[in-house]
Formats: C-alpha cells, sequence, structure tokens
C-alpha cells in the first residue's frame, strides 16, 4: 500500500506545470496523512479532561478591632488630715490631805489610852469617854469594866482563897475542874442571907447557859456562868 501511494505521488509530481512557482521555504511541511499506529483514529473523539475546580478559599473573617479601654481616670489624692493639735495637760491635782483622825471615844467600862480603848481594872469604873477609869470609894472595889460607881461593892472573902478565881462581890469560889465549871455555894453553911456565899467549903457543878453543864478547859471560860445556879445539888 505505501508503494502504490509513493507511485501516485511521484506520477503526480511531473503531471505538475513546470511553471508552477515553487515553494517558499516559509510553507510548511506537509503533514503525513497516515495516522501513527498509536495515534486515535480520526473520528474517535478526543477524551475531555474536565479541570479540577481549584478550591474556593474560605473568607478571612475581618480582624476585630480590640477594644479601646476607656481612659483611667488619676487617682484623686487623699486629703491632708489638719494636724492633731497636742492633748492639754490635765491640771496637776493639789495633793489631797491625809484625813484628821477622829478622836478614839471609848465605850463606858473602858478607857482612852494612845487612842486605844482598854478595860477598867477591878476597883475602877468609867462612864464613856475619858482618858482614865474613876476608882471606886475607899473600902470598896467592883468587877473589871465597871460602868458606874453604883458596880462598886464592899468585897467579901471566898472559902478557897486564891487559890481558884473569886468573885468578890458574892464571896464565891469559882472555877474550871475534870472539864466544867464549878462555884462554891451554901448547904449547910450558917448565914445571915440567901445572897453570895458564907465561907464555907461546899460546891456544886454550874449550869451552862446553853445546856446542862458549862463545858470548860480553863478557868476564864467559867466566868460568864459564875453566877448560874447550881446544875445538881451543894455538896459538902
Amino acid at each position: 500500500m505505501k508503494i502504490v501511494c509513493a507511485f501516485l505521488l511521484f506520477a503526480l509530481v511531473f503531471a505538475q506545470d513546470p511553471t508552477d512557482p515553487a515553494p517558499e521555504p516559509t510553507d510548511p511541511k506537509p503533514v503525513p496523512t497516515d495516522p501513527k499506529p498509536t495515534d486515535p483514529k480520526p473520528t474517535d473523539p478526543k477524551p475531555t479532561v474536565k479541570p479540577t475546580p481549584a478550591p474556593t478559599p474560605a473568607p478571612t473573617p475581618a480582624p476585630t478591632p480590640a477594644p479601646t479601654p476607656a481612659p483611667t481616670p488619676a487617682p484623686t489624692p487623699a486629703p491632708t488630715p489638719a494636724p492633731t493639735p497636742a492633748p492639754t495637760p490635765a491640771p496637776t491635782p493639789a495633793p489631797t490631805p491625809a484625813p484628821t483622825p477622829e478622836p478614839v471615844v471609848c465605850p463606858a467600862g473602858q478607857f482612852n489610852n494612845n487612842d486605844l480603848c482598854e478595860m477598867c481594872a477591878e476597883g475602877a469604873y468609867s462612864a464613856g469617854g475619858s482618858d482614865s477609869c474613876d476608882v471606886c470609894p475607899e473600902g470598896q472595889s467592883s468587877e473589871s469594866g465597871a460602868k458606874s460607881a453604883d458596880e462598886c461593892f464592899v468585897p467579901r472573902s471566898c472559902a478557897w482563897g486564891d487559890s481558884h478565881m473569886c468573885d468578890r462581890e458574892t464571896g464565891c469560889t469559882f472555877g474550871c475542874e475534870s472539864d466544867y465549871c464549878w462555884s462554891q455555894c451554901d448547904a449547910l453553911c450558917p448565914r445571915t442571907s440567901n445572897v453570895g456565899c458564907h465561907g464555907c467549903k461546899e460546891w456544886c457543878w454550874l449550869s451552862g447557859n446553853d445546856s446542862k453543864w458549862e463545858f470548860c478547859t480553863e478557868n476564864s471560860q467559867c466566868v460568864s456562868v459564875k453566877r448560874n445556879s447550881c446544875a445538881g445539888g451543894c455538896t459538902v
């Protein structure tokens, strides 16, 4: 087939008019019409390649402008406090004079001894408010702490003398014995009256102020009951 085509081409060249101008060098070379074995058939449509659309970029959001901060007001300076005046010192009080001690006034039966009250001794008395005690009339005596001359008396002797305590107004001996108070009394002793004792050594247990007998540990505790009645019989 190629040979036949070449022969026809060759005959066609000789049949042309020799006056025909030769083709300019700029004329394009004839494209062979024979298709290449690898080329697609002329009738075959060329494959259409759809262009891949470019990805649409996401719209870039416009930057949000930062809020403009409100201007910070200048701090108001604190008011300067007025200077505190120095405190006025309190006036120094005048020293309080020491109180004048009141004079010591002693009650009846006592006297003032250097502003201390003391009992009047036996044979003396005081009506109170005095610096000394008055002495009983001559030949008379009194109990310690006598308050008037009416308490002065003619002293009497006691049967037991000075070996025990003696109530010189009644003439009765008294004291503490075996933890109880006792006193001289009259049982068989001859007497001209029933007042006091009359010199006989007779005795009894004394009645207590709040009990049948008066408990004691020493003679002086029996002074307050020395003229109480006997709690039992008067014995010799």
